[in-house]
């Protein structure tokens, strides 16, 4: 017989005993097991109420309903009973797969989450102003100016300056040039803001100084011109939005004070007083931003990911608000916007222009005759200002499904400027800042190369960098604070350069050449600072500055053991295995874990205080109810035994050596044996569960819709791309916008009246 024939006849022979397997399982659900699980593992209220899914294979589920099932009558389910019954319920409702069979999802009508609001009424704004590129260059322009006041025929130098941080004492800034009593500096550029939320502005000196940060007008935001010579400090708060640069002007002057010294500093979000950093400074003025303060209902997370569902009318008023917010600001900066004279016979056909451009800016098309009816002409002329006409416009647009509701089509399926729209708000969370696309997006090579050159823009790194804080747990407010007497260093400087050194660390592999999926848990260095360098005793340099430290190997492996994180999963006087290894579980290895049935809290008290953390743990969970899950858990956690509770590296606890091997059982049933943080490293890094787990964790912050949505098939072909791809996280990001990009939706059809 030849060999093909013979292949297929295994093949059908092997598929037919397969199904004849899962109708005898099927039967014996039936008849020993939906009592408690439901027809379709549903769950029985007063029985067993949670649902029966997972990410077991199928001889792990076997050897499972063999040892426990059912409940109290274990011996009626065994060897070949359990083998069918766990073939059937696999295929018919556990896995992944059937589960997304069984309710298939759809690409669900969002609206615009509130950092896509935000975002979008800033590139709205912005499009009417002239841009400038930010450049590579970092730092501030500098000006020093002899005598108090900043004349041009007195200004003695210029250079950049990587942050503003001087003590002159009692000496001139430029010794030969400018006389130590009266000397003035102005500087200039622009403040790049790494992600949104409230931002204070510190500046400290005794002398005369005026701080304008994201101004409109020549009204400061700190004036501290007036000066006694006493040593003072002014703050004030400026909420930013992440990935703009903002426009930054700092005057100074010393007038026969003593002393002269000057310092500008920030706290950002999650941050403490410190000097503005070089990275986040540029010598480019940029443009003011429209940032909307008006605040806005939390979006829906209830998935794992935020998105634009919940539609309440605490989020109508809000857009109402914002709505009238970005009116007003239009209004009151109405000439420079519409490049318009108040005083000329074309004032009012020129703003009418504008609304319509405004228009078609924030619908992301061209307008319908109907369209610029509805939304423009009709609200011009009359005893209507144009002040007035333009206000209603724009809260009327804002308000819009075709402004809020970006999946509503332009048409009767996607076209150019809906692929254009789509891109940008997968990408940057915002309108695309110029609609300019010369080429027709209905090719998915055009697409590509569109999305490959929107990656580069800072919003989009913005985006990546959220993307990064979500997937590692590192978002918004984190209390890592520990015991002052076991960890008196571990400040929150300390916590604040560790944060920096993460984000410097994720930055350095996406963006490098190779952007290595693998090297995010496989790399041997961290970027340290002088501070940093120090605490985790690993030598001694000077300095803020940050570099690239090497280690061992088997000391360091990635995301995975860098300080920050470990002290992110750890307790306020010691490690936490379990903390730890549930975030390695769920969000490294991409495997599900249901809710424990009964919540069992780690008190220390309950424990002889001679036991190490892992006999603590060991102790906690030996149930067999609890090592349904800890048994994935507990080794994971234990790997990273060696790292302390702020992430430093040892090799002892209570005087004795750290055990840190253990037995991990992986999702196709494999026993495998892991000695530290390397080994679950390696075996995240190669195994394809984690990597469809980081894909589709991806997925759905950019899109901000479940990657099933868009066909069954789309991760497996995803998956296959980012393989062949080198694991090149750039090109997945690409790869992901595009699939979205082009995916055909049915019409949604609004009715405006």
């Amino acid at each position: 017989m030849p060999c093909r024939l013979l292949f297929l006849l295994v093949i059908s022979l092997a598929s037919a005993l397969s199904e004849d397997t899962r109708q005898r399982g099927q039967v014996i659900y039936g008849k020993l097991c939906v009592e408690c699980h439901g027809p379709k593992g549903e769950g029985v209220a007063d029985e067993y109420d949670e649902p029966l899914f997972g990410d077991r294979t199928i001889p792990d589920l076997a050897k499972l309903i063999h040892k426990t099932m059912p409940e109290d009558a274990a011996d009626l389910c065994e060897d070949t009973d359990a083998e069918a019954v766990a073939s059937y319920i696999y295929e018919a409702f556990y896995s992944e797969a059937a589960r997304a069979r069984n309710k298939p999802v759809r690409v669900e009508l969002s609206r615009l989450t509130a950092s896509q609001f935000q975002q979008s009424a800033a590139d709205l704004v912005g499009s009417f102003r002239r841009t400038k590129e930010l450049g590579s260059e970092r730092g501030l322009n500098a000006s020093y100016y002899e005598g108090r006041n900043t004349r041009r025929d007195k200004r003695k130098l210029e250079r950049i300056d990587p942050e503003i941080h001087f003590n002159f004492k009692e000496a001139s800034p430029v010794l030969k040039e400018i006389k130590a009593e009266a000397f003035a500096i102005e500087w200039e550029g622009s403040v790049i803001a790494p992600e949104t939320g409230v931002y204070e502005f510190i500046v400290r000196t005794e002398n005369g100084f005026r701080l304008s940060v994201n101004a409109y007008s020549d009204k400061p935001l700190i004036d501290g011109w007036v000066s006694s010579g006493k040593m003072r400090e002014e703050r004030v708060s400026v909420t930013l939005l992440g990935g703009r640069a903002y426009p930054v002007h700092l005057e100074y002057f010393k007038f026969k004070e003593k002393s002269a010294s000057i310092e500008l500093a920030w706290k950002p979000p999650h941050g403490v007083d410190s000097v503005i950093p070089k990275e986040v400074l540029a010598p480019v003025r940029m443009a003011p931003v429209m940032v909307v303060s008006t605040a806005f209902p939390a979006d829906d997370s209830s998935m794992g990911y935020v998105r634009g569902i919940a539609v309440s009318k605490a989020w109508h008023e809000a857009t109402t608000v914002a709505s009238i917010e970005v009116a007003n600001h239009v209004v009151a900066n109405l000439g420079s916007l519409a490049g318009a004279k108040p005083d000329s016979e074309e004032w009012a056909g020129d703003i009418q222009k504008f609304a319509g451009r405004v228009v078609a800016q924030a619908f992301r098309r061209p307008l319908t005759e109907r369209e610029l009816e509805f939304y423009v002409r009709r609200h011009f002329g009359g005893e209507v200002t144009p002040e007035v006409a333009v206000k209603r416009v724009i809260i009327l647009t804002l308000s819009s499904p075709h402004f809020l509701y970006p999946e509503i089509l332009s048409g009767d399926g996607i076209d150019s400027d809906d692929v254009a729209s789509r891109l940008a708000l997968y990408l940057r969370d915002s309108l695309l800042s110029k609609r300019s696309q010369k080429k027709v997006l209905d090719d998915p090579k055009v697409i590509r190369e569109l999305a490959t050159h929107l990656l580069d823009h800072p919003l989009t790194r913005a985006k990546v960098r959220g993307f990064f804080r979500h997937w590692l747990h590192i978002e918004g407010e984190l209390d890592l604070a520990k015991d002052p007497e076991l960890f008196p260093d571990f400040d929150q400087e300390t916590i604040v350069e560790m944060r920096r050194s993460l984000d410097m660390f994720i930055d350095e592999v996406v963006w490098s050449e190779s952007s290595d999926f693998r090297q995010l848990l496989l790399a041997d260095y961290l970027y340290l600072n002088g501070k940093l360098a120090d605490f985790m005793g690993e030598g001694t340099f000077d300095g803020r500055e940050f570099r690239k430290v090497y280690f061992d190997p088997k000391a360091r492996a990635g995301v995975l053991t860098h300080p920050y994180l470990l002290a992110r999963f750890a307790y306020h006087r010691s490690t936490s295995p379990i903390h730890r290894g549930v975030f390695v579980t769920r969000n490294v290895l991409g495997r599900s874990l249901k809710p424990p049935p009964e919540a069992v809290k780690f008190e220390e008290s309950r424990f002889d205080p001679h036991l190490t953390m892992r006999e603590k743990v060991t102790e906690l969970t030996k149930s067999k109810a609890c090592m349904n899950c800890h048994s994935m858990i507990n080794p994971l956690g234990f790997s990273l035994e060696r790292f302390d509770a702020v992430g430093r590296f040892r090799f002892e606890e209570q005087n004795r050596p750290i055990e840190i091997e253990s037995i991990y059982e992986t999702i196709d049933g494999e026993r495998i044996s892991i000695n530290g943080a390397r080994d679950v490293a390696e075996h995240a890094a190669t195994n394809s569960e984690a990597q469809r787990g980081f894909i589709q964790h991806l997925f759905e912050h950019l899109v901000k819709q479940s990657c099933n949505a868009y066909g069954l098939d789309t991760l497996d072909s995803l998956h296959d791309s980012f393989v062949k791809s080198g694991f090149h996280i750039r090109k997945l990001i690409v790869d992901i916008v595009t699939t979205a990009a082009c995916h055909q939706l049915d019409t949604l059809e609004t009715q405006e009246s």
